[in-house]
This record gives C-alpha cells, sequence and structure tokens, in this order.
C-alpha cells in the first residue's frame, strides 16, 4: 500500500473518535410535515455539520467509488460487511471502500440511510478498521 494510501486510511480511522465522542451527533429527522401554505413535505433528516463534513471527505478521499453497489450489496458478502459491525473486523480497503460507497448511495433513495449505518455501528466499525489497517502497513 503506498503513503497516499495509508493517509488515506488514517483520515478515515480519525473518525472513529468523532462518532465515539459524547457530544458527536449524527443528526436528527425535520417532522414537519406542512408549511404554512398548505404544502405538505415529507419528513427530511438533517444531518449535523460532522455528518455532512464526513461525507464530503469520503468523496475527496476516493472512498465512494464506482462499481456495482446495487449488486455487491445484494451479494452473501455484501449483505454480511453492511448488516454486521463485527464483520467489519476483518474487512480489507477495498472492502471498506465497497460498505462507504453503498450507504452513501443508498442516502439517495432512502434517506437516513447514512443515520441508520451510523446507529447500528457501521461507520465506527469503518474507521476502527481503518485504524487496524494503517497501522498495519
Amino acid at each position: 500500500m503506498s503513503t497516499s494510501d495509508v493517509e488515506r486510511l488514517r483520515r478515515l480511522a480519525a473518525y472513529e473518535a468523532i462518532f465515539t465522542s459524547d457530544d458527536f451527533s449524527v443528526g436528527a429527522w425535520d417532522d414537519r410535515t406542512s408549511r404554512k401554505d398548505g404544502v405538505i413535505e415529507m419528513p427530511s433528516f438533517r444531518y449535523s455539520s460532522a455528518m455532512n463534513r464526513f461525507v464530503d471527505e469520503m468523496y475527496r478521499l476516493d472512498w465512494v467509488v464506482s462499481f456495482d453497489w446495487p449488486q455487491w450489496a445484494a451479494s452473501p458478502e455484501g449483505r454480511r460487511l453492511l448488516s454486521d459491525p463485527e464483520a467489519i473486523g476483518s474487512a480489507s480497503a477495498e472492502d471498506l471502500a465497497r460498505i462507504i460507497t453503498t450507504i452513501v448511495r443508498e442516502e439517495r433513495l432512502a434517506e437516513g440511510a447514512l443515520a441508520d449505518a451510523f446507529e447500528r455501528g457501521v461507520l465506527t466499525a469503518i474507521a476502527r478498521r481503518a485504524g487496524e489497517l494503517a497501522r498495519e502497513r
């Protein structure tokens, strides 16, 4: 793994401390269903600035990659890694990119997917694994 790859892992790993901080918030649902003008709005998830920075940085660091993520997510390996934070403990850097990509892309189709991944411990497990992989280099 090149130095830049190790740095990418370290930058991702730094989110473990952020995600586990007592003052971290993923965000919250905005439950407004109607405006003053009578227009009905669907509830939406408002991500915290820290979560928005995470997503932006995942793009900048090329953790969001181009591949057939829906097919991978439906595969036994994809289902295992997306649903079991403990399984992420043996994931490769490429697996981490697949997981991150899938979660970020799912957010476009199912609002709150990123928050759900955080709540289930998947994002913290990804950051933890990135730290382990960086230390192995």
